[in-house]
């Protein structure tokens, strides 16, 4: 292999560009999971929101051949399963974890199923057309930065300027205000009129449909659906939501980092041609996922206050 066509001068641009692509989905996923979480809620189903938001996505284009109707569609898909983590956790007070791994499971599974319902066992798997990257005037020119910021697809900007959208309602709003109240002392948000439940409600479906149109992205970028398409992005965004420190802005740092180290891996497995070499090629599939869960350690142990909402995970049911 040659490792010059992997990390050499002319390989860096395409590396980047594809880092990006390959991180957005994390990246609005995560953003939708810190809203969530700063109100206290903990919505471990987003990877069962985000296969949901995929099929349902994917059925979309491939009768319609509108990606942006499919990214709509899997948005909604995602909130209509994380409504059901809503009625669990937040009206019947069910555990968070328990309710979450259950809800992985469902979505997986009626994933699964509505893919075969709708396009059976064939021989030949169908396929999507996905968005066109844009050619912007003069910006897609511009050296370096043309090819990797200006010339994405417009899932691609669409999805970070609704993080860019999800970090000012949190940080500048009132709304934002009552999202950090109800995660940090749910009980004090109450006495001052604050409804916990209805904004624990807001945010997690707000984190649902940021899951569903993330699992959408990955079918636009891909362009065909299989079972496990998300590869557990929905759990690697819950680890980037540590890594951000719970801000959505900082999910951009962390999903970039695991989509570049994916990046990384499927061109050194292209480099290699399918030749064999003394590295198993699972080791390099692995290396994404292995490098997200040793920066989340390493936040964890570098930050010795943590920035987590004291109220995460902890039901709330208000007085009478």
């Amino acid at each position: 292999m040659n490792w010059s066509d992997v990390l050499g001068a002319g390989a860096l641009v395409p590396l980047f560009t594809a880092a990006l692509r390959l991180a957005v989905p994390i990246i609005l996923a995560a953003a939708g999971a810190c809203l969530a979480e700063r109100s206290g809620l903990m919505n471990l189903g987003i990877e069962g929101q985000m296969m949901v938001g995929a099929i349902i996505a994917f059925v979309t284009v491939y009768y319609t051949g509108q990606p942006m109707l499919g990214a709509a569609t899997g948005a909604a898909a995602g909130l209509v399963i994380a409504a059901i983590v809503g009625y669990l956790t937040i009206t019947m007070a069910v555990d968070q974890i328990i309710t979450g791994i259950s809800v992985v499971i469902l979505g997986t599974g009626l994933a699964s199923f509505l893919y075969l319902q709708v396009f059976g066992m064939t021989g030949t798997p169908p396929r999507i057309q996905g968005t066109i990257p844009l050619d912007l005037p003069v910006l897609s020119d511009l050296p370096v930065l043309g090819p990797i910021v200006f010339s994405q697809s417009p899932l691609v900007y669409l999805a970070l300027a609704l993080v860019v959208a999800l970090w000012w309602v949190l940080t500048r709003t009132a709304f934002g205000l009552s999202i950090r109240a109800a995660g940090e002392s749910p009980e004090a948000a109450d006495s001052v009129g604050v409804s916990v439940p209805r904004t624990r409600w807001s945010t997690l479906l707000i984190s649902g449909a940021a899951a569903g149109m993330a699992g959408a992205l990955v079918i636009d970028s891909l362009g065909f659906f299989q079972d496990g398409i998300t590869g557990g992005r929905g759990w690697i965004a819950l680890g980037v939501v540590i890594l951000a420190r719970w801000n959505p802005l900082g999910a951009i740092v962390g999903g970039f980092m695991f989509g570049l180290v994916d990046a990384f891996q499927l061109r050194v497995q292209a480099a290699s041609g399918g030749q064999a070499t003394s590295v198993p090629y699972e080791l390099f599939q692995a290396m994404p996922y292995a490098v997200t869960l040793l920066a989340v350690i390493a936040t964890t142990v570098w930050f010795s206050r943590s920035n987590s909402p004291k109220a995460l995970g902890i039901p709330f049911v208000p007085a009478k």
